[in-house]
């Protein structure tokens, strides 16, 4: 990292957005934005060579640290992310259990122990950035409580046999992920909580006309076109055409099929895991009725793992499912970060100051949605 070369560029550094509409919390912003200056100076002195990550995380964990304005960036999100889980929280920092949800390297989960967080719990159900993280916090020498790999019923399960009680969770680019989002919102009901705080945020903003373009096009793409090894891949992707890996799941199943029925049922199971379409084609072949081919024209997520590609939703659709299941909630715009150009920040700022001021129009210029729920 050439520190010399950036140290004048960033002499002033701010960890939160500028312009950002924050609640009126103003001991819980210095505090973070301590905790996050402090961070900033480890990560600074952090040598990913020696950390001895995956090959997935040495790419995207060492993208974050890349720069000191990739590290002040990354920071910037987890400030906003951390602020927001935790201001209603009514509880000294020594008392607070909270859980980075989906947390890959753990940044945000290296942020809230940096706050003072009594309790801090690192979760992915990629086991290895549970390793992954682990070493991270070891080397930067930032003890985080309890690592859990695994999905929502893991976490839940893990929770009650320790009898932990959660107060708050966090994540960015978690949601957009998740195979069954209907279940998940439901199952955070079990979460064990007195008062439980969620805030979740998304770069998948189907708000965004330029983000909702540029992701349906990538869908396409990974529907129809083989993708070559990228260095830092994980090795769960799947790299072919999702369109081959369905004909391929679904040939083993029902190999006298017509071109018609074969391309039919490759077009109907997009968006579903390979149990799900082995059942769809099971019942095809008993009642000749074609799965119910989701709405959205380009979503599309890996067959084997379920993970989704960027699932565009509607922000204000899981809203109410979290309403639905108990839980007050709301959704925020979020902001971007500053420390680019001279004339890109001038630009950022006014996009910031436009997100502030209008909420509908917000959305719309927003580079990330959030998702804001207690019960």
């Amino acid at each position: 990292m050439d520190l010399d070369g950036e140290a004048i560029i960033l002499s002033n550094i701010e960890f939160f957005y500028k312009y950002s509409k924050l609640p009126d919390n103003k001991e819980l912003k210095r505090d973070i934005e301590s905790a996050a200056t402090r961070l900033y100076d480890k990560l600074l002195k952090f040598n990913l060579k020696s950390a001895n990550l995956s090959e997935y995380n040495e790419r995207y964990f060492g993208d974050k640290i890349k720069t000191q304005k990739s590290i002040v960036s990354s920071l910037q999100c987890y400030t906003f992310i951390l602020f927001f889980a935790l201001h209603e929280v009514r509880k000294e920092y020594s008392e607070i259990v909270f859980m980075d949800y989906g947390g890959g390297h753990g940044m945000l989960a290296l942020l809230a122990k940096e706050l003072g967080v009594g309790t801090v719990i690192h979760n992915d159900i990629f086991p290895i950035s549970c390793e992954d993280a682990k070493a991270i916090s070891s080397n930067l020498k930032i003890s985080l409580d309890y690592f859990i790999p695994g999905d929502i019923d893991t976490v839940i399960e893990f929770l009650k046999r320790e009898k932990i009680t959660l107060d708050a969770i966090g994540n960015y680019d978690v949601i957009e992920h998740i195979y069954d989002i209907e279940d998940f919102i439901k199952k955070l009901r079990y979460i064990p909580s007195e008062h439980l705080h969620l805030f979740f945020a998304s770069g998948a903003n189907s708000l965004n006309p330029r983000i909702r373009k540029k992701l349906m096009k990538q869908h396409l793409e990974f529907e129809n076109e083989d993708r070559k090894y990228k260095y830092g891949r994980k090795p769960t992707d799947e790299t072919r055409a999702l369109i081959k890996v369905r004909e391929e799941i679904i040939l083993k199943n029902a190999k006298n099929l017509t071109d018609y029925q074969l391309q039919e049922l490759i077009r109907t199971t997009r968006g579903l895991i390979v149990d799900d379409i082995n059942r769809a084609v099971e019942n095809y072949l008993i009642s000749g009725e074609y799965p119910k081919e989701i709405k959205h024209p380009t979503n599309t997520c890996d067959p084997y793992t379920g993970s989704w590609f960027e699932h565009l939703m509607n922000p204000y659709e899981l809203s109410g499912l979290l309403k639905d299941n108990g839980f007050n909630s709301e959704v925020i715009a979020g902001y971007y970060g500053q420390n680019h150009s001279f004339l890109m920040n001038n630009i950022l700022n006014l996009a910031n100051l436009i997100i502030s001021k209008f909420d509908s129009l917000g959305l719309s210029l927003s580079p990330f949605y959030c998702l804001k729920a207690n019960r």
